[in-house]
């Protein structure tokens, strides 16, 4: 039955038609305002400095030593929503160096662009590049110390391990090293220096840094010896000041016989025998016992002294009740002073060059003085060449006077060549002496007082002082005692 009917060629029609009829609906069932077509909008931009990006050299042999250019500018199109999006750092240009080796060639760059946009043009769109061989080379290793180590220590040779690296460079720069170096701080280091780990670098003549040096090991490790640089020297009292009419110096002493000098070598043997400690005598208006503070003098180009000050006991007591000790000081020897331009000058009697002077003075000054204490000057200035008898000046520390006639003191000088008159006056109460001690005071015969008298050179004539401070025996001192101005 249902063959007949789909057989039937009016019945598969009105089928037909009724099919037609529902898809038409489905299509037209929507009765809403059909949507309308969206518009896209394309721009152009241009991105400078797109960074060059090399890749693929083989950097254990061989380095890009020089490349033409580093940038190039791009012209970029694509949707405006999308190229406000990105910026010049998503843009790139690639440089493969894959299998290449050394020497120059011109190469082409492919664009990395961001998704969705497209590129315009590039400009340079190839570069030229030269590819350098790499080389090593061992070099010795440097240790520079910077900072300064405690006051009188002294940074020793610097022990590194290991004492050679290799340093690989390109050629063109490995010829210019000169130094591979590593830096410590010794800044106020007071024992041994060590460190495990001191990063090297490669320098060349010019001090600059090649920041490119592969150094191997690229660390090492570093010890520095320190060493003490000190000398023990003695401690001598010198004097300024005076004390009042009717007192004099008893008894001076102090409680550090030696004080430690801290400085480098080459000051340390340069060193004279003593350092001082400066007592003002003015601060004592009346007899007695006291105990004073005294700095000690740094000697010139020394870190420190230790101690720094000391402590001096000083006892005074009235003139009337003290008197003096004395004491012969032999082979004091002559300085001639005075010589002219071009003159040569020499002591030809005593034939040692050097005289026996006998002092007076304060026990504890007069026990301690020293040949460096005393000096004999021979005063030449304005004599003609030939020879001279030469009546010498005592120079003598302050409370310290010669026993005996001072003009009994003579030398015989031979003078060849031309003398000219120094500018130095024979008389003057200051003048200079090269052994030390006041020596430009000049003291009174004996039975004088000893204030720093001036005995004259020429005449022998003895100037007397006030007997102001004329220290007699009895004193006693652990330290030597010179006038102010005494130095090392």
């Amino acid at each position: 039955m249902m063959d007949k009917w789909i057989n039937n060629n009016t019945i598969s029609k009105i089928l037909a038609l009724a099919v037609a009829i529902m898809l038409w609906g489905m299509v037209h069932l929507d009765t809403g305002t059909p949507s309308s077509t969206l518009t896209v909008s394309y721009n152009n931009k241009i991105i400078d400095n797109v960074a060059i990006q090399a890749s693929g050299l083989d950097e254990s042999k061989y380095v890009l030593s020089t490349m033409d250019t580093d940038h190039v500018k791009m012209e970029v199109r694509g949707q405006r929503s999308v190229l406000t999006t990105f910026f010049a750092d998503n843009y790139q240009a690639k440089l493969n160096l894959s299998g290449l080796g050394a020497g120059t060639k011109t190469l082409p760059l492919e664009p990395d662009l961001p998704d969705g946009v497209e590129l315009v043009s590039m400009t340079p769109n190839r570069v030229t590049v030269t590819i350098e061989e790499k080389q090593t080379k061992s070099f010795n290793v440097s240790i520079l110390p910077k900072g300064n180590p405690d006051a009188g220590l002294q940074l020793g040779k610097p022990v590194i391990t290991p004492q050679t690296v290799k340093v690989t460079l390109p050629k063109s720069q490995l010829n210019t090293v000169t130094v591979v170096q590593g830096a410590v701080n010794t800044d106020g280091i007071s024992e041994k220096f060590e460190q495990k780990r001191v990063k090297l670098k490669a320098y060349n003549k010019k001090g600059q840094e090649l920041t490119g040096a592969v150094i191997e090991p690229s660390t090492v490790a570093v010890e520095i010896p320190v060493t003490q640089q000190a000398k023990s020297v003695p401690v001598k009292i010198v004097y300024s000041g005076e004390l009042p009419d009717g007192l004099a110096l008893s008894k001076v002493n102090a409680n550090v016989k030696e004080a430690a000098v801290y400085a480098s070598q080459d000051v340390l043997s340069s060193l004279s025998s003593y350092v001082t400690a400066t007592l003002d005598l003015s601060q004592f208006t009346e007899a007695g016992t006291r105990t004073v503070q005294a700095n000690l003098a740094a000697p010139s180009g020394s870190d420190k002294i230790e101690p720094g000050s000391i402590q001096i006991q000083v006892t005074v007591v009235p003139s009337n009740e003290v008197t003096d000790t004395e004491r012969t000081l032999s082979g004091i020897p002559i300085v001639l002073q005075g010589a002219g331009d071009g003159a040569n000058a020499t002591v030809t009697a005593p034939a040692g060059k050097t005289m026996d002077v006998t002092v007076k003075g304060p026990q504890d000054l007069v026990n301690n003085l020293t040949n460096d204490d005393v000096s004999l000057v021979a005063n030449i200035s304005g004599l003609s060449a030939g020879q001279h008898e030469v009546t010498l000046k005592v120079g003598l520390p302050k409370y310290i006077t010669q026993i005996g006639n001072a003009s009994q003191l003579k030398a015989t000088v031979n003078i060849e060549g031309p003398s000219t008159p120094a500018v130095t006056n024979p008389n003057s109460e200051n003048e200079s002496n090269p052994s030390g001690g006041d020596k430009g005071q000049e003291r009174p015969q004996e039975g004088q007082g000893n204030q720093g008298g001036n005995s004259d050179a020429n005449t022998g004539d003895n100037a007397a002082a006030e007997d102001k401070t004329s220290p007699h025996n009895g004193a006693e001192s652990s330290v030597t005692g010179t006038s102010e101005g005494s130095q090392p």
